[in-house]
This record gives structure tokens, C-alpha cells and sequence, in this order.
């Protein structure tokens, strides 16, 4: 245990002897404006009551988004940033070959990010990065009665995230990732009527997780 001890101090001391050459000091603060993909694998649970009988249903499909994020970081040391994460989804989806009709998918999420920057030069940093928190989204239906699902949720991710620099304030960063959410209460609606989900007791539950690819700029101060 005290040769540990002594190891981590000893990289603590190095990386503050050298934090002067490096893209990531304590201090700095990063802000990210971005796009990227993200492919996901869902699963989407229900449960309908009808008098004593419960009929429970899992279906799984995928999905696929266009993500904006925006994030903003502070250095807190040498090799830990901690910021946060704002990111819109729009979901590609397809027209209705019945009905005609196009939803429209969206989702927000607003997280605590954690960036640790343990492989970094000059002008080339790549933060290994930890995001969890609040998630929304909102299916519309677009037909005449405005059908709608929405709910509030949890999301999670971890990431690599390359950022090279072209001079000491501006660069572009690159973002390979995992991340995931998770629904648990999913409400259906109309102009009709404003719960859906009561009529026959119905729970729905929607899970999804798959892989994030990305790009964008980064400004450093």
C-alpha cells in the first residue's frame, strides 16, 4: 500500500512539474459545440390490464439520432475537469405507408461530466469522459388528434474524446463513446384525451443503449 501511495504522488509531482506543456492544466475552461450520431438498440416494455388479466409485452427495435451538444468544462487539477453537458436529439424516422403521417422524435439531456485528461501533450488532449443525468424526449404523432408519448428519464455515457489544438486557444475534438437511457414511466396523450395510459392501466417503459460517434470545435481560455 505505501508503494502505491508513493507511485501516485510521485505521477501527481510529474504531471505538475510538467502541467506548463501540456493542452490541460488546472484552471483552464473548455467549451464544445458539436454534431454527432448516435445508434442505439431499444427495448421498449408494456403492461395493459383488461379486468383481472395483464397482458405484458417486450418489443425491441433500433433507433437512430443527429445529437447537438454543447459542453463546458473547468480544470479543477491538472488531469480532472468537471462541466456539464447540454445535448438535443432529433431521431431520424420514416412516414407512416398507411396513414402518411411523419412523427417527429426529439430528446434533450442535461448532465454532470466528469473529464479525466491522462494522455495529453502540447496540443493534443484526450479526456476519458464520464456523463450522467436528466433526459427527456417527446414522440408526435403529427395526425389530426396531435398523439403524442413524452417522459423524463436518466442518461449515462462514457466516451473518448481527442481534442487536438491549432495554437494555444482554439482546436476540434472528436467523441467515440457508449451511452444509454432509460424511461420508466412513458405517458401517452391526444387532444381527446390527456392520459392515454389510463384506460386499461397501461405501464410502458423504454430502455435504449448503443454507441455515440462525433466531431466538432473547442475553444480553450
Amino acid at each position: 500500500m505505501k508503494k502505491v501511495l508513493l507511485t501516485i504522488a510521485a505521477i501527481t509531482v510529474f504531471m505538475n512539474m510538467n502541467a506548463q506543456d501540456k493542452a490541460f492544466q488546472k484552471g483552464n475552461v473548455c467549451v464544445g459545440l458539436g454534431i454527432g450520431l448516435g445508434i442505439y438498440g431499444t427495448q421498449l416494455h408494456s403492461e395493459a390490464t383488461y379486468g383481472s388479466v395483464t397482458v405484458k409485452d417486450d418489443t425491441t427495435d433500433g433507433a437512430i439520432s443527429a445529437i447537438f451538444p454543447l459542453t463546458v468544462e473547468y480544470g479543477v487539477t491538472n488531469w480532472l475537469g468537471i462541466g456539464g453537458r447540454f445535448a438535443y436529439s432529433n431521431y431520424f424516422t420514416e412516414k407512416d405507408t398507411i396513414t402518411g403521417y411523419k412523427e417527429k422524435t426529439t430528446g434533450m439531456d442535461a448532465d454532470l461530466m466528469l473529464n479525466f485528461h491522462l494522455i495529453k501533450s502540447k496540443r493534443f488532449d484526450m479526456p476519458i469522459v464520464l456523463t450522467v443525468g436528466y433526459s427527456n424526449f417527446k414522440i408526435q404523432d403529427n395526425d389530426p388528434l396531435n398523439s403524442m408519448a413524452k417522459d423524463n428519464g436518466l442518461n449515462f455515457g462514457v466516451a473518448l474524446n481527442p481534442r487536438i489544438y491549432f495554437g494555444d486557444h482554439i482546436g476540434m475534438f472528436f467523441n467515440v463513446g457508449y451511452a444509454g437511457f432509460n424511461y420508466n414511466s412513458v405517458e401517452f396523450s391526444n387532444d381527446l384525451d390527456s392520459n392515454l395510459n389510463d384506460n386499461y392501466n397501461t405501464k410502458f417503459s423504454l430502455k435504449g443503449n448503443g454507441a455515440n460517434l462525433g466531431l466538432g470545435l473547442i475553444v480553450k481560455f
